[in-house]
């Protein structure tokens, strides 16, 4: 058995987290759809999630972070066509990203979006 990682809320329990204070949550979103023929539909997700694990585990111990469960659904307009490819409309993530922050609110963290799907918009 592997010992859970205190900064994987997937991992944590409720004795574990309770009195913790966080200061950001990172929330890893994915997307679940065909990726041609060798890998698996969760790719994304897989990518995602471990990729903000690893950013969070190299972060200062000055910051709590909590690294939260993968959104595993994306926008997939292109794959609709293909069996199994999970599309979520832009509209419909934006509620899902509206109540997980008011989730978050009563203790106050920042919230960061690391995406795993798609284009990475960058600031210039």
């Amino acid at each position: 058995m592997t010992v859970p990682r205190p900064y994987i809320l997937d991992e944590l329990t409720w004795k574990s987290v309770r009195d913790a204070r966080y200061d950001v949550a990172v929330l890893p979103w994915g997307a679940t759809e065909a990726h041609n023929l060798h890998l698996p539909y969760a790719t994304d997700n897989i990518q995602a999630g471990r990729a903000a694990a690893v950013r969070r585990a190299g972060v200062a111990s000055r910051s709590e972070v909590v690294v939260l469960p993968v959104v595993p659904f994306g926008v997939n307009t292109g794959q609709l066509d293909i069996p199994l490819c999970i599309h979520m409309n832009p509209s419909t993530q934006a509620l899902v990203l509206r109540d997980v922050a008011l989730s978050l609110a009563g203790r106050d963290p920042k919230l960061v979006i690391f995406n795993g799907h798609g284009r990475t918009i960058s600031a210039r």
